[in-house]
């Protein structure tokens, strides 16, 4: 039976320089927190299950001096899902979720935007399925506005399972019933109207206000999940971050990081 969960989500990365149009461009690092509430809806006809949730995301960016990105980005979003079987083998996953993502300020219209996802999945044994679909931001204006979804789950032996999915890939060994563990690709982004020129007197950059900035980042490490309660889970991470990126696509303006720098990341996810 599904069950209201309330998930709380923080991560820290290290600072890492950045360069654009091949020169350096200063550095940052970033702290990250969040909460996303989910509530399961009535089913219909017992074949589909709609739920409802609201999330809330800020980044803030400790930049080093002469770096042309905003201190925080915000995003806040309500989403309404619903997940069904086709048939015995096909199942669907939809999910609308309008909200707004703002930069380096409070939520303003500018930030408004609507992100739309499918997901078609199909089994094929008892220990292998796969599908495919796509996700849709309207907010972005570069690669992150239309992203092909693939997803791959099988389960090898007992207790080990390899998935390819998103926004996480990797592989997983069950410990013991409550304890597990994960080697993850994962990614971190979110796309943010940017009101000022976080740099108005920088050189070599073109203006940046009223636009639209897409933050990207890799996360590639460990994690381990324990299963405190039958209410409660904990999972902690950590690792590299080989990609991090922000970019202004209609200004033709990309920093992105020289280096590779260490994350940590713990999330808590309570039902009730």
């Amino acid at each position: 039976m599904n069950q209201p969960s309330l998930l709380l989500e923080g991560a820290f990365t290290g600072n890492v320089g950045v360069e654009a149009r091949g020169a350096p461009a200063g550095g940052m690092a970033v702290a990250q927190y969040g909460a996303r509430l989910s509530v399961p809806l009535p089913a219909v006809d017992q074949r589909w299950f709609p739920s409802i949730g609201v999330r809330y995301r800020q980044h803030d960016l400790d930049r080093d001096p002469g770096t042309p990105v905003p201190d925080t980005l915000r995003s806040l979003s309500l989403s309404l899902n619903a997940r069904g079987s086709l048939s015995p083998d096909w199942s669907l996953f939809g999910s609308i979720s309008p909200g707004y993502g703002n930069a380096g300020g409070g939520f303003t219209e500018r930030g408004f935007g609507v992100g739309v996802m499918a997901l078609a999945t199909r089994k094929f044994s008892a220990d292998v399925s796969a599908g495919f679909g796509l996700r849709y931001d309207s907010l972005a204006r570069g690669s992150t506005r239309l992203l092909p979804i693939a997803t791959f789950d099988w389960s090898p032996a007992p207790g080990w399972r390899a998935f390819l999915g998103f926004p996480r890939t990797g592989v997983s060994w069950t410990i013991s019933p409550e304890v597990s563990a994960e080697f993850v690709a994962e990614m971190d982004f979110g796309s943010y109207a940017v009101a000022d020129d976080p740099l108005p007197a920088g050189r070599n950059k073109p203006a940046l206000n009223r636009s639209r900035l897409e933050y990207q980042a890799v996360r590639v490490g460990p994690a381990l999940t324990w299963q405190m309660a039958p209410a409660w889970r904990v999972r902690l991470g950590a690792g590299i971050v080989p990609v991090l990126e922000a970019e202004y696509e209609s200004r033709d303006y990309r920093l992105r990081s020289d280096g590779t720098a260490g994350f940590a990341s713990l999330e808590l996810d309570w039902k009730f």
